[in-house]
């Protein structure tokens, strides 16, 4: 696939929404239609693609953590699938869960043999660590908490307050 962005979250959700449009033709098309034959091939095809994308880790978890499908997309397209991709996302959550502990338990081993800092030293003053109010200030601009919401697309009263606020601001 090829864009501007990531697309590995849609491309179980084009699978799925191609197999169905065709099987909607399929299904009332006549067989005097010239590409009535070829449906079924397409369907066939496609599913097994389909089969081959589901097994793969790394889109099953693009598609879990797209906050437009999420394990309902599972639930709905797939319900035998809904198990196992629950058990996908539970897994490397825990493992990422495992990770931040470990990072957040090396942070607070640095913080205890930090050294206390003598602020009437120069040269002690300067190289001491950054201070809680610091470090939360750049946590806010690199998380970027501190930003406005964008506005909803389809909600055209939003759009003219977010373009008002924001371009006030300016």
């Amino acid at each position: 696939m090829e864009s501007d962005g990531p697309t590995g979250a849609f491309v179980l959700a084009n699978y799925y929404q191609t197999v169905k449009d065709l099987k909607k033709k399929e299904a009332a098309g006549s067989q005097e239609n010239t590409l009535h034959p070829m449906y079924h091939k397409m369907i066939t095809k496609l599913e097994e693609y389909q089969e081959e994308a589901l097994g793969c880790e790394t889109l099953v978890m693009a598609t879990l953590l797209h906050p437009a499908f999420r394990l309902r997309f599972f639930a709905h397209c797939w319900p035998e699938k809904e198990q196992e991709a629950r058990l996908l996302l539970e897994k490397h959550f825990s493992k990422r869960e495992a990770h931040l502990k470990k990072n957040q338990d090396d942070i607070e081993e640095l913080e205890k043999d930090t050294p206390k800092v003598d602020n009437d030293n120069i040269f002690e003053l300067f190289n001491a660590p950054p201070t809680s109010a610091e470090s939360k200030e750049s946590e806010v601009y690199i998380k970027n908490i501190d930003r406005l919401p964008g506005p909803a697309a389809k909600d055209q009263k939003s759009l003219l307050i977010w373009w008002k606020v924001c371009c006030l601001h300016l």
